[in-house]
């Protein structure tokens, strides 16, 4: 959702909001909403999307994986065998 600022002359009604606004008033709709004296409210706080966090049990097991992953299979040794 979106906030908007209706700056047009007179009253607009929005009727797949259910919405009648006046000049000045600001309310929330879809996003990509179009009409003619209809913007973006700038004092809208943009916000990043939420992103899901891991269970702590998940990132122990995870860290787990990885460190026995990082351990070479083979000696580091390159005077080995010769």
């Amino acid at each position: 959702m979106a906030r908007y600022t209706y700056n047009g002359e007179g009253e607009r009604t929005f009727p797949s909001l259910g919405i009648t606004v006046k000049k000045g008033e600001s309310f929330d709709g879809p996003d990509g909403l179009r009409a003619r004296g209809l913007s973006l409210a700038s004092s809208a706080p943009k916000t990043a999307p939420a992103v899901p966090t891991a269970p702590k049990e998940a990132v122990k097991e995870i860290t787990k994986e990885a460190k026995s992953e990082d351990k070479p299979s083979a000696s580091p040794d390159i005077t080995a065998g010769a």
